[in-house]
């Protein structure tokens, strides 16, 4: 395991500015970062020659007495790092690891390319502006090297606010377990998979039901069509048989008509011979009954008559 604190990069140079893409090392915490100008200052120097003669190296050295200076004491920095540089800046951070135990146990148990790839370093960015562009003579972009430094005057006036420092943790990417990630996004394609069978076979079924219904619908009109023809060609013996039953029917109309009006007739001759006869046997009981009477009269008058000739016999 290195004793870098960081990994540094010069990302860019322009005027009196400097980037650097700083990558946090392992020999702290993971998601460790350095913002003051100490730390740049330390970090500068840390990539130039170890002839020391760049102007930055050769004013330190004038500084220490003939030798660099204890640039790791906040001493030093509060009393100089003003005369190299003015301010500094934290621009982005990039893969705030979320979850370091699983991050530490991923990586240390992979093989470098694995860890690099799945298990991916913290990063930062630091803008620094230099107190005079000639401090930035020897430094190279695209230069890359391990460093040590750190924020030795951690207490820097001109360090970023902690309202900056929130604005752009806000803002960071995130770095997951990759086997999670790695699961959602299998989860996720599976999904997708599903959604577009579940879409196509839709589809397939939508587009056979359409067809069926027009072939339904095809030989439903070509039955109606068929039923149509059937029902105009049995039309006309359909109206010639009713014709025939009409006028078979016709006649037996009048016939029952017939046989009403005779029935009718013959009631009415019994109703009048029954009256007849009633009246006939009527008068015969009354001459009956007017002959008895007469008999009965006539007996009763020649009884009289003899009762009176007995009487005149008697009398003489």
């Amino acid at each position: 395991m290195s004793s870098d604190t960081f990994t540094i990069e010069i990302r860019a140079i322009d005027g009196d500015t400097v980037e650097l893409l700083c990558t946090t090392g392992t020999a702290g915490g993971y998601n460790d970062l350095a913002v003051t100008r100490s730390f740049v200052l330390m970090a500068l120097e840390d990539g130039m020659p170890h002839t020391r003669t760049t102007p930055l190296q050769q004013r330190l050295v004038e500084l220490g007495g003939g030798d660099m200076p204890p640039l790791w004491e906040a001493e030093f920095h509060r009393e100089h790092v003003g005369e190299f540089i003015a301010s500094t800046e934290l621009v982005e951070r990039i893969g705030i690891i979320t979850d370091q135990r699983a991050w530490a146990d991923g990586r240390f148990s992979s093989e470098d390319e694995v860890g690099e790839r799945d298990y991916p370093l913290h990063r930062f960015v630091v803008r620094a502006r230099m107190a005079d562009p000639r401090w930035l003579v020897g430094v190279k972009v695209g230069s890359r090297y391990g460093t040590t430094a750190f924020d030795a005057w951690w207490d820097d006036p001109t360090r970023p606010s902690r309202a900056r420092l929130a604005a752009v943790e806000r803002q960071a990417t995130r770095w997951r377990p990759a086997k999670k990630t790695a699961v959602k996004k299998t989860a996720v394609k599976k999904t997708a998979v599903k959604k577009t069978a579940v879409k196509k076979t839709a589809a397939k079924k939508t587009a056979a039901k359409k067809t069926a219904a027009k072939k339904t619908a095809a030989k439903k009109t070509a039955a109606k069509k068929t039923a149509a023809k059937k029902t105009a060609a049995k039309k006309p013996a359909a109206k010639k048989t009713a014709a025939k039953k009409t006028a078979a029917k016709k006649p037996a109309a009048k016939k029952t008509a017939v046989k009403k009006t005779a029935a009718k007739k013959t009631a009415a001759k019994k109703t009048a011979v029954k009256k007849t006869a009633v009246k006939k046997t009527a008068a015969k009981k009354t001459a009956a009954k007017k002959t008895a009477a007469k008999k009965t009269a006539v007996k009763k008058t020649a009884a009289k008559k003899t009762a009176v000739k007995r009487a005149a016999k008697t009398t003489a």
